[in-house]
């Protein structure tokens, strides 16, 4: 019997995910709880399992591809025993279609792809480049085999035979030779004619900025310069899809903008964070390890809204802003109230090892109430953040003037209100001068 292995939703805004690595291959046998694959969601890289034992009989996924969430990746087979025969398709696709009860975590809810446009970005082994399969190496070893039924009269949609009057080609012609499927339809001719009627590089750019190949004059072969001055003529945008990190800030930020806030703007002495800064000590470590000293002495800012209410927790847990290139993540430093500050300093640098190889967990990412962002290092005084998730706040750190770093305190106005936001941000003020917090240990 077969069992499919499908696209786990990862978090509530992945729409798809990315495949990192395979961890089998076609004939080996797997047992239940076996990691089979690496997803990257939306937010962050997660093992997947299988849920039952068997031998791996196809995956369906290049690593590097990308597909919808509920989408089979891979398909076990739990009846065969490694080494045996291969049974007919026939009984394969019966029983492909008994197991789809057995498909692991289907999703509540798929949204239907979006329309196609003229030239497809890839998105799965069966949405290729047109790159690939136009130059790729499935033309070179599979040249066009004629058909071998005479055809009498070119099968094509009314949207081809206008499209192929246009480019002045003979779909019956070219069905006869092989150069184009039956029936034919808009998409199949413009592929066709990219192959013959455009260069390489040319091609890279129609893809790039999503350009139909008939924008250009028939019957002649085109170059990227030809392309590249048609771009400019007509101030033509480069067309760069979504990707999940993206849609997941875009998500994000927007669901922080409905929250009703305050800020605090202020300034922290920096003498004592300078004094006992060190290349593994930093100032952002003695951020995070103040923060949580002040935390516990303010339960205002280890609250959250919840759906019953308010919920006081009992450490002090923040998350803290960390980008590599254009993915950012808000990793959570859990109970820093309990660790020492070298506990801190490993844990940050645990967490920038992985944000630079783009191995954050969904678990790195859970239970904060407050958080920090520090852009201090790049010298821009003053900013302001945006309060991640459900947390009850979060402190934007700017740079050092006059021996004082401003900060600037935004806060959740339903769970805390302006005088408790006050006492918390007096006291990591106080704590910032407070030698014995640097010495404790």
């Amino acid at each position: 019997m077969a069992y499919n292995i499908v696209m786990p939703q990862l978090s509530d805004s992945m729409e798809e995910g990315k495949l990192i690595s395979w961890k089998v291959k076609p004939g080996d046998t797997v047992h239940q709880g076996d990691v089979v694959a690496e997803v990257e969601s939306d937010k962050a890289i997660m093992e997947v399992q299988t849920f039952k034992d068997g031998v791996v009989k196809e995956l369906r996924l290049k690593e590097g591809e990308s597909a919808p969430v509920g989408s089979v990746i891979a398909v076990i087979e739990t009846g065969a025993q490694e080494g045996s025969v291969q049974r007919s398709a026939l009984s394969v696709e019966k029983e492909e279609k008994k197991s789809q009860a057995d498909d692991e975590r289907q999703p509540t809810h798929v949204k239907p792809p979006h329309p196609k446009s003229n030239i497809q970005h890839p998105t799965s082994k069966n949405e290729p480049s047109i790159i690939a399969e136009l130059f790729g190496e499935a033309e070179k070893n599979q040249p066009p085999t004629p058909n071998p039924q005479p055809l009498g009269e070119a099968k094509a949609s009314p949207k081809a035979r206008a499209l192929a009057a246009k480019l002045g080609l003979d779909i019956e012609a070219l069905q006869k030779e092989g150069r184009l499927p039956v029936p034919t339809h808009a998409e199949d001719l413009r592929r066709y004619y990219a192959r013959r009627y455009f260069t390489p590089k040319a091609l890279e750019l129609l893809e790039e900025y999503n350009l139909s190949p008939d924008l250009f004059k028939p019957g002649k072969k085109h170059t990227e310069k030809e392309v590249l001055a048609y771009i400019e003529e007509h101030a033509i945008p480069k067309s760069m899809p979504l990707d999940g990190m993206r849609k997941a800030i875009i998500a994000t930020v927007t669901e922080a903008q409905k929250k009703p806030v305050f800020h605090i703007d202020d300034t922290l002495d920096a003498t004592l964070l300078k004094k006992y800064e060190s290349r593994e000590r930093t100032v952002t470590v003695w951020l995070i390890k103040l923060l949580g000293e002040a935390m516990m002495r303010h339960e205002a800012v280890r609250t959250t809204l919840g759906e019953n209410g308010l919920q006081v927790w009992p450490g002090a847990s923040l998350c803290v802003a960390m980008a590599h290139g254009e993915a950012l993540y808000m990793p959570v430093f859990k109970n820093v109230d309990q660790k020492s500050i070298d506990e801190v300093a490993k844990e940050l640098a645990d967490y920038k090892t992985k944000v630079k190889n783009g191995r954050v967990s969904p678990e790195d990412l859970k239970g904060s109430t407050f958080g920090l962002s520090n852009l201090g290092m790049t010298g821009i005084e003053r900013f302001d953040a945006m309060i991640n998730g459900n947390d009850s706040g979060i402190v934007a750190v700017g740079s050092e003037r006059d021996g004082r770093i401003a900060v600037t305190f935004t806060f959740d106005h339903r769970v805390v209100n302006g005088w408790q936001g006050a006492e918390f941000v007096q006291t990591l003020k106080s704590l910032a001068e407070d030698e014995s917090q640097f010495k404790a240990d």
